[in-house]
């Protein structure tokens, strides 16, 4: 399931990552949902930044300083 969608439903569906334990252990219920939003920004934040860094890893492999697509590259 792609990360956006994920973040759209995060506490209206189910309670993920750690918002239950953090209630259970007697945190504010706000202060749990505060945590949880900034793990989830760090989640889409990392999954941006790791396909940013494979499209320019493939943009290098496969394409020459002209930039032509290089199919001979791509095995």
């Amino acid at each position: 399931m792609p990360v956006v969608n994920s973040m759209a439903t995060a506490g209206i569906v189910a309670l993920p990552g750690m918002m239950p334990g953090q209630i259970l252990a007697g945190a504010l219920p706000t202060e749990a949902v505060k945590y949880q939003i900034i793990i989830w920004f760090f989640i889409a934040g990392g999954v941006g930044f790791g396909m940013a860094a494979a499209l320019k890893l493939l943009e290098m492999r496969l394409f020459d300083e002209r930039q032509r697509l290089r199919l001979d590259r791509l095995s």
